[in-house]
């Protein structure tokens, strides 16, 4: 028997078996795919998904900056995991779509050309950061009979100068509107 528990943060699965209790913590993720590989995030993070629209070039030196879009007046950065993760870069699709997020950060895109869909991971199941050491925004990795998903982290995915250089760009962007 299993019983689902929700608090505001997490979501446990709690199995009976026999009258003993264990607990095992689950963690839903939006799972979405670039350059043939599966990408995750948090779907506590994952606000909405659009379809492509045309994304404003900035210049920053943060090549993990596709460009600027407008979403609902906000003005956010878009996110290449193509240029961050140096997979085969391709030009955009009007099929692609966005994975809009809103972190601790800050609200920003992330370029994808499929969503697979969510699905809940046991904690036990995600190996650290450590496997795939220097990799900036990936927060860890499972292992699936389809391939490895690389669970990125949308807060973590630019490195200290990059987000400096991005809000400056951002600041600069805002005032030619």
């Amino acid at each position: 028997m299993e019983k689902v528990v929700e608090d505001s943060s997490h979501r446990y699965h709690i199995s009976i078996y026999e009258g003993i209790n264990t607990n095992t913590k689950m963690a839903e993720f939006l799972i979405f795919m670039v350059a043939g590989k599966f990408f995750g995030i948090p779907v506590s993070v994952a606000a909405h998904v659009v379809r492509m629209v045309e994304i404003t070039r900035i210049s920053s030196d943060t090549q993990a900056v596709a460009g600027i879009i407008n979403y609902h007046g906000s003005i956010i950065p878009v996110f290449s995991l193509r240029s961050r993760f140096i997979l085969p870069e391709k030009p955009l699709d009007p099929a692609d779509l966005l994975i809009i997020t809103s972190g601790a950060g800050r609200m920003a895109a992330m370029i994808a050309e499929q969503v697979v869909g969510v699905k809940t991971i046991e904690d036990d199941l995600i190996e650290s950061d450590a496997v795939l050491p220097g990799m900036t925004g990936i927060q860890g990795v499972v292992k699936t009979p389809d391939g490895m998903i690389l669970i990125t982290d949308p807060d973590r995915f630019l490195l200290p100068d990059e987000e400096r250089a991005l809000s400056v760009a951002l600041i600069q962007e805002e005032g030619k509107t």
